[in-house]
């Protein structure tokens, strides 16, 4: 599995174009979409999922589905959120139950008002509707950003690669 980021400022479209063009021979690729919205090859594969933060965008590329998100830390008013969540949720780092969510639903291909409701994330397992979802999940974190990265099965690497397209 391989995660393929940017610190520079481009278009998430044209840095997932980038990827696919150098990293896997698709010259140009064709997207559509899901039944929810979510950009995909219209040769079906390889899959993808693109965020962005800050001052980062990144990419994940898989044999099979994959959701990813991405989030500054940063300071600001989070209480509107921080209500939504469980008291064991709010025992957690916010960063990590918040990508976690977000990386599953861009998983499913669904929408974050559709499943929210249904989703709890405590000691590092995400469940759904009370049951584990079933997915692993992979965080990298630094001071600065968390990163989660959600798919079917554990990936024994993850490999991040910084790109610059200048």
């Amino acid at each position: 599995m391989k995660i393929f980021y940017t610190r520079d400022k481009v278009a998430s479209r044209d840095f997932l174009c980038k990827v696919l063009q150098e990293y896997y021979g698709i010259d140009r690729p064709q997207f559509e979409r899901g039944a929810h919205g979510k950009p995909r090859l219209s040769t079906g594969t390889p899959c993808f999922n693109v965020t962005h933060s800050g001052g980062l965008t990144a990419v994940a590329v898989s044999k099979r589905e994959v959701g990813l998100d991405l989030q500054l830390r940063k300071e600001r008013d989070y209480s509107a959120l921080i209500k939504r969540l469980t008291p064991a949720e709010r025992e957690e780092d916010f960063f990590r139950v918040w990508t976690a969510k977000e990386a599953y639903v861009k998983y499913l291909g669904s929408s974050l008002a559709e499943e929210y409701p249904s989703l709890r994330f405590h000691g590092g397992v995400l469940y759904r509707n009370g049951e584990h979802t079933g997915v692993s999940l992979f965080f990298r974190e630094t001071a600065d950003y968390v990163l989660c990265l959600c798919t079917a099965s554990p990936c024994a690497v993850v490999e991040l690669k910084e790109i610059s397209l200048l």
